[in-house]
């Protein structure tokens, strides 16, 4: 079995609520699948898959997920890290890419480059890299050579 694989129904699923699980709709965990690396457990090689990450632990190696990655605030990560979303309340050593958004909370510190179309950093969180906002569109109408070249340059007027 993958870490990320699909649960199997082992039979000691909690019951509904109502005393008896509901068959025409999906189970909590179905839902929202997460693979957790827990506290005191420390993985080497490469992490990938479709499922939600949470690292508590220790991962040294390229994380590439198509879904939310999270560091909680012991977990350590060495090495780069490409996802939809990262949020970091730990400790990442490597380049960190996401297609929509990246968050370094308060208690996070990340040492490596950044590229999202959103990146928040948080007063009091460690960083330490370079910053690539992607997918922001240029604006309309000028070529980028234009765009750089101040106005009384000898540049500003060659085509």
């Amino acid at each position: 079995m993958s870490i990320f694989g699909r649960r199997e129904n082992t039979g000691s699923a909690p019951a509904s609520p109502g005393g008896s699980q509901d068959q025409s709709s999906p189970s909590r965990t179905q839902q929202r699948r997460i693979t957790h690396v827990a506290p005191g457990s420390r993985i080497q090689g490469q992490l990938s898959g479709p499922t939600e990450l949470l690292i508590e632990g220790e991962v040294e190696g390229e994380i590439r997920v198509d879904a939310t990655v999270m560091i909680g605030s012991e977990g350590v990560v060495q090495g780069p890290v490409t996802a939809h979303v990262v949020r970091i309340g730990g400790r990442v050593f490597g380049n960190v890419t996401a297609s929509e958004r990246i968050e370094v909370a308060p208690s996070g510190s990340l040492e490596g480059d950044v590229a999202a179309p959103r990146i928040i950093i948080a007063e009091g969180a460690f960083f330490k890299g370079r910053v690539e906002m992607t997918g922001a569109d240029k604006p309309e109408g000028k070529p980028e050579k234009e765009q750089r070249q101040p106005k009384g340059s000898p540049e500003a007027g060659k085509a």
